[in-house]
């Protein structure tokens, strides 16, 4: 057990910092009967030596502390070592969550931005299982595109 222990401290295992998860825009895609859809994309870095290989992403996007936006995608992605990727995955818009999100906005306006919080939970390839990022942010409605 000792020897296997070693061998994962001198792979970097126990030296190992949790990935950075930004949130970089949303883009409308033709909704879905009800359904809005939008296209997320998301920075992941990785701090690390070694290359970060995810199987999957689950992920939640609140808004105000509505959660407006969530999904899943088993697309593959290899971030290498002290290395960063963009990762483009389609979110289904909550109608309830919206709904709730809509009417807090139309009681107490915003001046220039919303806060934000991103949950994701990133499987990564062999051993190590799941990690889990949260990003807290402000969405700024006055910039411009």
């Amino acid at each position: 057990m000792l020897l296997s222990l070693a061998g994962c401290a001198g792979m970097g295992a126990l030296d190992f910092d949790e990935p950075e998860v930004e949130l970089l825009g949303l883009e409308p895609l033709p909704s879905q009967g009800l359904e809005a859809r939008f296209l997320v994309k998301l920075r992941i870095v990785n701090p690390n030596s070694i290359p970060l290989a995810i199987d999957g992403i689950a992920y939640d996007v609140s808004i105000r502390g509505s959660k407006v936006l969530s999904g899943v995608s088993n697309d593959g992605i290899s971030v290498g070592a002290y290395s960063e990727s963009v990762a483009e995955l389609e979110v289904a818009a909550g109608m309830f969550g919206s709904l709730s999100l809509i009417r807090d906005l139309m009681s107490n306006p915003v001046d220039g931005g919303l806060p934000y919080k991103l949950n994701a939970k990133l499987s990564r390839s062999g051993i190590g299982g799941a990690i889990r990022v949260s990003k807290e942010g402000t969405i700024d409605l006055n910039a411009r595109p």
